[in-house]
This record gives C-alpha cells, sequence and structure tokens, in this order.
C-alpha cells in the first residue's frame, strides 16, 4: 500500500550577495550575445555564497525549517541530502548528513545523500523516500534537505538557459500530512545528455528537453487522475522561461499557471528551485494539485504532483 505523505513545512536559504548577470558577464569575459541570450531566458539577478559552504547553507534552512514548523529535533527520523556539485559534499571520511546530524543532534535519524539525478535529484529523491515509508511502517518523518555552492564564477553559465546561483532548501516530508499531499511521480533518464552543458548539440538536446518535459507532465497527471486544466500551478526550474512557455503552448496550459517569478530574481539554484517556489508560491487553493518539475545535466527529469 503507497502510504499517504506529504509536505506541510518547506524552508530556504539564499545568500546575502545578489550579482547580476551582465556584471558577472563582464567579469568572467562573457560575450554580449551570451548575457543577452541569457536576459531573453529570463535571467537577471542571481546569488553567490561568498566564502559560505554547501553545509553552512543547507544549516541555515534546516534552521529556518526547525524555527518556522516546531518539530522536535528527535521526532525526525531520516534525513536524505540532496545536490548536483561534487564541491557540495564533506570529503572523505567525512559525511555532510552525519555532520548535519552532530550539528542539530538528530540522534534518531538515519542520513545518507542522493546526487545521481543531478538537478532532478530532490523530486527523484521523493520515490526513494516514499519506498522508505511503505517499507517501513513505523517511519514519520524524513528532513530532505538541499544545497549547492559554485566554486567559480565563470562555470555558473547554463549554455544560454539560465545561470547558476548558490542556496538551499529544507522540507518535511511526513506520513499524513493535511498539505501538499504526494499525489505522482514520474521521472526520466537519457544517455543521450551524457556530456551536460559542455555537449554541442544544443538543438537535439533542446527538442529531447521540450519533448520528455511535456510527456512527464501529462504522465504525472494521467497518474493521479487529473487533467492538465486541473492544475492550478506549475513550479518550474529556473531554466530558460521561453522554452517553459512554448511548453505551456503545446500543452494549452495557460502562461499565468507558471510560477515564473524567481526566474529573475533568483536564478537556477540547482536542486532547490522546485522547493524554494513551494515556499514562496501563494494564493494556492486547497483540494487541487500543483505539478513541481526539475531537469538535470546529463539527460535527467523529475516531475511530482501535490495536491494542495
Amino acid at each position: 500500500m503507497i502510504p499517504d505523505l506529504g509536505i506541510p513545512h518547506v524552508a530556504f536559504h539564499l545568500p546575502q550577495c545578489v550579482d547580476d548577470v551582465r556584471s558577472w558577464g563582464q567579469r568572467t569575459g562573457q560575450s554580449t550575445t551570451t548575457v543577452v541570450q541569457l536576459e531573453r531566458a529570463g535571467m537577471r539577478y542571481y546569488r553567490k555564497a561568498n566564502g559560505q559552504t554547501a553545509i553552512g547553507l543547507a544549516a541555515s534552512a534546516i534552521q529556518r525549517l526547525l524555527l518556522t514548523s516546531g518539530i522536535a529535533r528527535r521526532e525526525v527520523d531520516c534525513i536524505v541530502y540532496v545536490h548536483t556539485l561534487q564541491g557540495s559534499v564533506a570529503p572523505p571520511p567525512h559525511s555532510l548528513p552525519g555532520l548535519l546530524c552532530d550539528r542539530f543532534g538528530f540522534v534518531n535519524a538515519e542520513a545518507f545523500s542522493f546526487a545521481q539525478q543531478h538537478c532532478a535529484s530532490a523530486l527523484a529523491a521523493l520515490r526513494v523516500i516514499r519506498a522508505m515509508f511503505i517499507a517501513r511502517p513505523h517511519m514519520k518523518r524524513v528532513l530532505l534537505v538541499g544545497a549547492d555552492v559554485m566554486p567559480l564564477a565563470s562555470e555558473r553559465l547554463m549554455q544560454a538557459e539560465g545561470i547558476l546561483g548558490d542556496g538551499a532548501f529544507a522540507a518535511f516530508i511526513e506520513r499524513g500530512a493535511a498539505v501538499n499531499r504526494l499525489l505522482a511521480i514520474a521521472m526520466h533518464a537519457s544517455g543521450l545528455g551524457w556530456q551536460g552543458v559542455l555537449a554541442n548539440d544544443e538543438s537535439r538536446l533542446a527538442a529531447q528537453n521540450f519533448f520528455t518535459a511535456r510527456s512527464l507532465i501529462r504522465q504525472t497527471v494521467q497518474q493521479a487522475r487529473f487533467t492538465l486544466d486541473d492544475i492550478q500551478r506549475i513550479l518550474p526550474h529556473h531554466l530558460d522561461l521561453p522554452a517553459w512557455h512554448r511548453l505551456l503552448d503545446s500543452l494549452q496550459v495557460p502562461h499565468d499557471r507558471l510560477f515564473a517569478e524567481n526566474f529573475a530574481r533568483i536564478g537556477h539554484v540547482t536542486v532547490s528551485d522546485a522547493f524554494i517556489n513551494l515556499a514562496q508560491c501563494e494564493g494556492l487553493v486547497a483540494g487541487r494539485p500543483l505539478l513541481l518539475f526539475a531537469r538535470g545535466i546529463g539527460g535527467f527529469s523529475a516531475a511530482a504532483l501535490l495536491v494542495r
């Protein structure tokens, strides 16, 4: 039996330092064409850590989550840490999830990390967490946390689709939660994107990403026995806003269903985009579904359908 899970509490932390795309382009020697393409993709600003570490950002997000939720630390059964960048984990023999357990006193929590789906790892982790709840009837609450810090300013460019900002999120996944109940998850993995941002055949990958996203959204909605018309909001990853508009047109979904405010003011925060949007999207109607979507380099995509 699939357990009734939900995401009742979400928090995030963004570094205080805000930079703009044009200044970044000048400092890193980008062409005017690249900067213009980023602006057309919806990018304006991003956050940079300025010396803060991934564990520091993750700890700030967890601290906010504990304060706003009122959950006792002994009531956390497991921590799942997700990330994209290899520098966002502690070097052996340390364990970043273990360090978080020590810092916050999560004495009853198991801990592990999950990064194989790159930027789609946070949503893909929901499937792993759901399997854990099925296998362990005693489990009540999992802390899902993600963080990334880009060490090199010149590496923030995600082709012409967006710019990578630093940040972290934390969320409680709970059995029997009354809000943001998890209805369906769908994932896609393709070896065609194995070169990631270094790939030269951008048009082929863009077409693949388009059709994959369309298929996943339809599949997820159908799994939950809803229609596309039922979706009240889509909470996207912050890459290529015009491509999102084309995708919505192909699905015949109005553009105002897309929560797009964070493209310009935050940029793409790897594993965190969907959960930052979940924390900030206001006016959600109880009983109606909303869709979270993420795409990672290497041909990974994931979608999750929640009901408010």
